[in-house]
């Protein structure tokens, strides 16, 4: 059936528009009785709100944009779940949109977001953002960005992310104390943030700790199709300890790991996850567990206290990370 419009509903039920409106919100002035039969109707006759009316009656449309730059297993669906534990009761409905990577619809969608007039965003970088210009008009509508997990750092905008470098620096430091002396770290994309900052830990926590550091130390993986043929360049049984900034490369470089007989008992391995996948591995993996569920929920109280307040004060957030040992690997 198609949809009819509140006139037409209104004509059937002999009812004002604004009666059907008010009805459908529960306003107070109504009935009990007019309440349900406007529902019911609305119901029967396939009536859905106009969005757009609404904004221009309320100035709110109800909406949260949640733009990330893939859907994955790892990561994703927890922090959504977080995102939902807040906003699942404030009145307010997400939507998500799916940038691909690509910074050309990154930009699109955010010009979609404006034309819906949403109350806020949610934004994850693709790896194809480099700065954040293409932000300017959603920040001249007034609609307030946070910036989560895949984040660039500038005065503009709120972020809600792990301290990335302290976090690396940890997951390392625990590989020195398991007396490890060859120290591999394996990496996303070397141009996101995210993967700068998490280096910038490893290094620092080898230096630090008087090891050698050099380009070999690493490995950059900007595609996972790539992935096993990086590692195999990469890597050697010369390697006593392995970091890995993430549960994506994680899978990818365990499965190879395995498949090559390179995880003996005297190889310690540590990776910062949302702590699932290291539980599905055998044996399994140590990891500094950065909670998805945390960071969403975060970002969902960090969004709504600044629609509340547009002219709070530009933020930066941390989440608190901790470390999980299953196994410590014998000398």
């Amino acid at each position: 059936m198609n949809s009819i419009d509140i006139k037409q509903l209104a004509k059937i039920l002999s009812l004002n528009p604004s009666t059907i409106s008010r009805a459908l919100s529960d306003h107070p002035d109504i009935s009990a009785k007019t309440k349900e039969r406007v529902k019911q109707a609305a119901e029967e006759f396939n009536y859905i709100p106009n969005l757009h009316a609404k904004y221009f009656r309320q100035k709110n449309s109800g909406l949260i944009a949640l733009i990330l730059p893939e859907f994955n297993m790892f990561f994703t669906h927890k922090m959504i779940d977080g995102i939902n534990s807040v906003l699942e009761n404030s009145g307010y409905s997400i939507i998500i949109f799916i940038s691909n990577n690509q910074l050309n619809k990154e930009i699109e969608i955010t010009r979609h977001c404006i034309s819906w007039h949403v109350d806020g965003v949610f934004l994850s970088l693709s790896e194809q953002t480099e700065n954040l210009d293409h932000l300017q008009p959603i920040k001249n509508a007034n609609i307030p960005v946070v910036l989560l997990d895949k984040v660039i750092f500038t005065d503009q905008f709120v972020t809600v992310t792990i301290d990335d470098a302290k976090t690396a620096l940890e997951a390392t430091k625990y590989l020195l104390n398991q007396s490890r002396k060859k120290i591999f770290g394996v990496f996303g994309n070397p141009k996101l943030e995210i993967s700068k900052r998490r280096i910038e830990g490893f290094k620092t926590a080898l230096l630090a700790a008087g090891h050698h550091y050099s380009e070999q130390n690493i490995v950059c993986i900007e595609n996972l199709q790539n992935m096993e043929i990086e590692l195999q360049k990469s890597l050697s049984h010369s390697y006593d300890g392995i970091f890995i900034m993430s549960d994506e490369l994680l899978i990818h470089a365990y499965h190879f790991m395995m498949k090559q007989s390179f995880l003996p008992d005297n190889i310690s391995m540590i990776a910062i996850s949302d702590g699932v996948i290291p539980h599905h591995l055998f044996p399994r993996v140590n990891h500094i567990l950065h909670s998805g569920f945390d960071l969403g929920k975060k970002a969902s109280e960090v969004l709504l206290s600044y629609i509340a307040h547009k002219d709070k004060e530009i933020s930066h957030f941390k989440i608190e990370t901790q470390i999980k040992v299953f196994n410590t690997p014998s000398d």
